[in-house]
């Protein structure tokens, strides 16, 4: 049950491909920058994703207010 939770969630998280973009260069610069060992592009991955976040949860109140 918390597994299909998770899936659902998920799969609701990259429907959108500015999010699914977002997500996919965050993850490649954690990879690399984990990589050489740089704390500053770890976290500019993580801002990255969080804008992605942000982008999503603003698309989410925004279906909400035309129905």
């Amino acid at each position: 049950m918390c597994l299909e939770k998770f899936c659902g969630k998920c799969c609701e998280m990259h429907k959108s491909p500015v999010t699914c973009l977002l997500y996919l260069i965050a993850g490649i610069l954690i990879a690399y920058s984990l990589w050489v060992h740089s704390i500053k592009l770890i976290l500019v991955a993580v801002l990255i994703a969080i804008i992605g976040h942000l982008i999503q949860i603003s698309n989410k109140k925004g279906k909400k207010k035309k129905r």
